[in-house]
């Protein structure tokens, strides 16, 4: 009897099959065991149907990852030469102590000031979302107008026999132009330009070390020695169509373009209240905030209107809201 009922226990396993998988960490769509990559289920979008991320588009962030060493936090006053080589560019560019003993201790920035530079004109901070969040994100784009939004949108004249929403542009599509204000290596811009296919994705980072890098990148992804960039996706990270620039988007002017992305819960607000101005300058259909509409419109944004907000993961495991607004006429 008692083997029987040993028996009978192991045909019947008191615990669900489903709560004994392995507890290995999930990254979007991908589970690892052992150290081995594996498709898990797809990530369900909001609202939508299961995402996959297009496998260059996932080459491509390995391979950002693996040139830029995630230095995420390296300022305008570091120079990236390598994983255990970061020195300090401000005075004369000498090595650092600091960044000599690197693996010793933890890094330590030399802050440098330019003379009659005006404090605060620009925000420094980096942060990235994971390729399966922004993937939701530029789907969502793509339905905009169509989509089960927090509110609805904004109604204007339509053309005869469309409606409302038709002659707007607010979808995302061919025909749109994309620019990420802080774009950091480069990702989200070559993400918009590979899955949207969108008519130009510009990229705009005002640290130095980071714009040069993402040109790196780029420069390293057209050349033709990797296997995993096809022609489409060379043509579509070429310029003009796909460019990342250095600057100080504070001052770039009016955005030309239709859909704007920033990762501003990093800037600071005298940053924000300097981007309203840039921003009622603009003509753009759609943007996309992680910061509330009611601080945008007390730093000087007019005409815009929140539709929609969605939580998005961070490389680092952290969440954080996204506000879609859309430029009233």
């Amino acid at each position: 009897r008692a083997r029987k009922r040993s028996a009978s226990s192991l045909d019947a396993p008191s615990t669900p099959v489903k709560a004994q998988r392995s507890m290995a960490p999930i990254v979007d769509n991908v589970e690892f065991h052992d150290g081995l990559a594996a498709l898990s289920p797809p990530v369900t979008p909001i609202k939508g149907t299961p995402v996959r991320v297009d496998p260059v588009v996932k080459s491509v962030y390995r391979y950002i990852d693996k040139k830029t060493y995630l230095d995420w936090g390296l300022t305008s006053d570091w120079l990236v030469e390598g994983p255990r080589k970061r020195r300090s560019i401000g005075g004369e560019g000498s090595e650092t102590p600091e960044a000599k003993s690197a693996e010793a201790s933890p890094i330590k920035k030399a802050k440098t000031e330019t003379p009659g530079e005006e404090e605060n004109a620009a925000s420094e901070g980096y942060g990235e979302m994971t390729e399966g969040s922004i993937e939701r994100l530029l789907q969502l784009l793509q339905e905009l107008s169509t989509a089960d939004l927090d509110s609805p949108l904004p109604l204007r004249t339509p053309v005869k026999g469309q409606p409302a929403w038709a002659s707007n542009g607010l979808d995302l599509c061919e025909e749109s132009s994309f620019v990420d204000i802080g774009s950091g290596y480069g990702k989200v811009v070559f993400h918009a330009a590979l899955s949207a296919k969108v008519s130009k994705s510009l990229g705009i980072e005002y640290v130095p070390s980071r714009a040069t890098k993402a040109l790196e990148v780029q420069a390293d992804l057209l050349d033709g020695s990797r296997a995993f960039m096809t022609e489409e996706s060379v043509e579509l990270m070429s310029p003009p169509r796909c460019v990342l620039e250095q600057g100080d988007a504070t001052t770039y002017g009016a955005f030309k373009f239709s859909h704007i992305y920033m990762y501003d819960r990093v800037f600071n607000e005298k940053t924000i209240e300097l981007l309203a101005k840039q921003l009622n300058k603009s003509k753009f259909k759609v943007m996309v905030t992680y910061q509330r509409v009611e601080l945008w419109k007390r730093l000087g944004l007019r005409n815009v209107a929140h539709v929609h907000s969605f939580t998005m993961r961070t490389t680092g495991g952290q969440n954080f809201k996204a506000y879609i607004l859309v430029k009233e006429t």
